[in-house]
């Protein structure tokens, strides 16, 4: 099955999402170097997993309360099978709410991922 929802949970609660949400593993950025006319080879930066994604608005979501949370495992979990979990995450910038229901997109940037 082709995914096409996902579900997505911090600390094992589920996240009220609306909208697409995105899983990012992380890994190395590469740059070429180049000199004397000469591919000099490459360098490697790490990027962060995380896991991105909007949250309705109800009257149970708190987004001060969200937005202190850290040190989470964020799971995101497909319809199709899929399950990745993002450990030791926190948002990376805070997120507030509209008049149109939703919050800001949220990106929560963690330590470490694997496949669950």
């Amino acid at each position: 099955m082709i995914l096409g929802e996902a579900t997505i949970r911090c600390n094992g609660v589920e996240l009220k999402t609306e909208g697409t949400a995105k899983y990012f593993p992380g890994g190395k950025e590469r740059q070429v170097r180049i000199g004397g006319g000469k591919v000099r080879g490459f360098s490697e930066k790490t990027v962060a997993p995380y896991v991105e994604c909007q949250l309705a608005v109800d009257e149970d979501v708190d987004v001060i309360e969200i937005n202190a949370i850290t040190d989470a495992t964020i799971t995101f979990e497909g319809n199709n099978g899929l399950k990745y979990l993002v450990t030791g995450a926190a948002l990376e910038s805070p997120i507030g709410i509209s008049d149109e229901g939703t919050t800001d997109t949220g990106k929560w940037v963690g330590t470490k991922t694997k496949k669950a």
